[in-house]
């Protein structure tokens, strides 16, 4: 399974609640990983982490909660495999 970091263009309510975007999305979504919000030219910025392209149901989740928000790309993540040993 592939990972990627997933970013949305988010308003300032979106930076304001983010403790409530946060709890939402782990209840709705458990195998996400880090969720951040940053400020990248004038715009908020909120990457999450996810194991697969989870991003128009992500989209879909904070719209029907009513936090208005954008899906921008998706970044992906090189991981190692934890079976192979590095010398």
């Amino acid at each position: 399974m592939e990972n990627y970091i997933l970013s949305f263009r988010a308003p300032l309510n979106a930076l304001l609640q983010r403790q409530q975007i946060f709890e939402k999305l782990a209840r709705e979504y458990p195998q996400l990983g880090p969720i951040s919000i940053d400020m990248d030219d004038k715009q908020y910025v909120m990457n999450v982490h996810a194991p697969g392209r989870l991003e128009n149901d992500i989209q879909n989740t904070l719209l029907s909660y009513g936090f208005r928000v954008a899906f921008l790309k998706a970044d992906l993540i090189k991981v190692l495999d934890p079976k192979v040993k590095i010398a």
